[in-house]
C-alpha cells in the first residue's frame, strides 16, 4: 500500500457488537481496496481532521442512531461538510425482508436532515437479535416488536457496497466530490 493512499476512518456506534463487526468488515474490504483505513468506535473521541474520508456507521435502537454516533456527527458536522462521507446503518428490522430497507434507511436520512451532511452514499444492512447480547428491556421490546431471532447479517452485501464507495474515497476519486 502507498504512502499516497487515503486514509480512510471507518468509525461506528454499537449496542452488542453486531455493528463493530460490520464495521470491521467494511474497514476490511477498504483496505482490499488499497486504502489505509482505521476503524474506531465513537466514543474513542475521534477527530475527522486526520482523515481524507470517513465511512460512518450506527447500529440502531427506537429508530435511530446509537445516541454517541449521533453527537460525535452533529458535533463534526463542519468538518464532515469537507470531507467524502458514506454512511451506513444496522437493523433489525431488515430482518423482516427487503422492503424493510427504506424503513432502514430513513433512520440515517434523519440524521442527514439534522447535521446537513450531504453523504454520496448511504448503506442499509441487516442486523442480528441474539438474545443474549441484549439486556430484558431490550428483549421484551424486541420480543413485542416480533424481531426473529438470528443473525442476518449478509457479508456478501456490506462488502459489495465497501467495495463500490471505495472509489469515491481514494484520493483520486476525492476530486469528485468537491
Amino acid at each position: 500500500m502507498s504512502e499516497n493512499a487515503s486514509k480512510v476512518l471507518v468509525c461506528y456506534a454499537t449496542g452488542t457488537g453486531c455493528t463493530q463487526s460490520v464495521a470491521e468488515r467494511i474497514g476490511e474490504t477498504l483496505t482490499h481496496e488499497g486504502m489505509r483505513v482505521e476503524v474506531k468506535p465513537f466514543e474513542s473521541s475521534l477527530e475527522p481532521a486526520g482523515y481524507d474520508a470517513i465511512v460512518a456507521g450506527s447500529g440502531t435502537r427506537a429508530g435511530s442512531w446509537q445516541p454517541v454516533a449521533k453527537k460525535w456527527m452533529a458535533r463534526n458536522a463542519e468538518a464532515l461538510k469537507a470531507k467524502p462521507v458514506a454512511l451506513f446503518t444496522v437493523g433489525i428490522a431488515m430482518a423482516h425482508g427487503p422492503e424493510k430497507t427504506v424503513e432502514t434507511l430513513g433512520v440515517t436520512d434523519r440524521l442527514v436532515a439534522k447535521t446537513g451532511l450531504k453523504p454520496f452514499d448511504i448503506g442499509a444492512f441487516a442486523g442480528w437479535y441474539v438474545p443474549e447480547k441484549f439486556n430484558y428491556i431490550e428483549r421484551k421490546i424486541m420480543n413485542v416488536a416480533k424481531a426473529p431471532e438470528g443473525d442476518f447479517r449478509d457479508w456478501t452485501a456490506i462488502e459489495d457496497w465497501a467495495t463500490r464507495v471505495a472509489p469515491r474515497l481514494t484520493r483520486t476519486g476525492l476530486a469528485s466530490v468537491a
